[in-house]
């Protein structure tokens, strides 16, 4: 396990542990903690703010009794949607808990990590790890550098983040969000015509990231009978999803959008459904 500092500096490298479940995610984070291990506790400052994935649940309880805060995105609990204030707040933990998927790539950069290691190994396996971590604080340049427009996207990001979405607030109010609402359909030739001609930073900023881009085209691909999406295609979901999309938009700007996804309902940057169909 790596425990990582939001500037990409790799705090402690421990390992290994069984691969069974008994060994959870949370399992080891108890350990860790409670065992004090790397004196990680002399690191840790009271409030201090772990950034985790829903897999460290079930540790939240001992981080807190020494005093540390957690956050970890929202769960579903039997729930078919987030609401918009949980996906935009899982939204704001993913973007910056990236950096510790990033630490993971840059240690594979190593090939003896990269390779599958023999049992033979493990017992040398947590020296090695710090070895190389060690090497990557010291040598490796800063995975990304502050910018001008930071403050900016920083501002943006505060005033969306408890922001509701009024386009599934319509939905409810009308009582149209329901598995059996009757939707009719309209002709899109003249709505295709007033559709807003977004840039690649245009879309960038509507997704607050390239991620959902990136899974955008794999995703049409999928649902459409070609690969050659320069001209007019067929665009369906699959018949056993069941998904809806709804945007707003004017011929200069797209204003909102909702999707039936679990995250659908975040205003904090679109999901990939809404991107793959802008």
């Amino acid at each position: 396990m790596m425990i990582v500092t939001t500037t990409d500096y790799v705090v402690a490298c421990i390992v290994p542990f069984m691969s069974d479940f008994n060994n959870s995610d949370a399992a080891i984070m108890k350990d860790i903690l409670l065992r004090n291990t790397d004196n990680i506790l002399c690191w840790l400052k009271e409030y201090d703010i772990l950034v985790a994935d829903r897999g460290f649940r079930d540790s939240i309880g001992v981080m807190k009794v020494f005093g540390l805060e957690a956050t970890i995105p929202s769960f579903l609990d039997d729930r078919r949607q987030c609401s918009a204030e949980e996906a935009n707040e899982s939204r704001c933990i993913r973007k910056i808990r990236w950096v510790v998927e990033a630490a993971n790539r840059c240690l594979k950069q190593f090939k003896y990590f990269a390779n599958t290691l023999q049992n033979s190994s493990l017992v040398y396996l947590e020296s090695d790890m710090s070895i190389a971590c060690a090497l990557i604080n010291h040598y490796q340049p800063p995975m990304t550098r502050s910018k001008l427009e930071d403050e900016e996207i920083d501002v943006q990001i505060m005033q969306l983040r408890q922001q509701k979405n009024k386009i599934q607030l319509l939905l409810e109010e009308n009582n149209l969000i329901r598995l059996f609402s009757l939707w009719e359909i309209i002709n899109l030739t003249g709505i295709i015509d007033g559709f807003p001609i977004m840039t690649q930073d245009g879309l960038e900023d509507l997704t607050f990231g390239v991620l959902q881009l990136k899974r955008t085209r794999s995703y049409v691909e999928e649902r459409c009978s070609t690969t050659n999406l320069t001209s007019d295609v067929a665009y369906s979901v699959h018949p056993y999803i069941e998904l809806l999309i709804i945007q707003h938009f004017t011929d200069q700007a797209i204003l909102g959008w909702w999707c039936d996804c679990f995250t659908g309902a975040r205003f904090l940057g679109s999901c990939s459904h809404i991107a793959s169909a802008i």
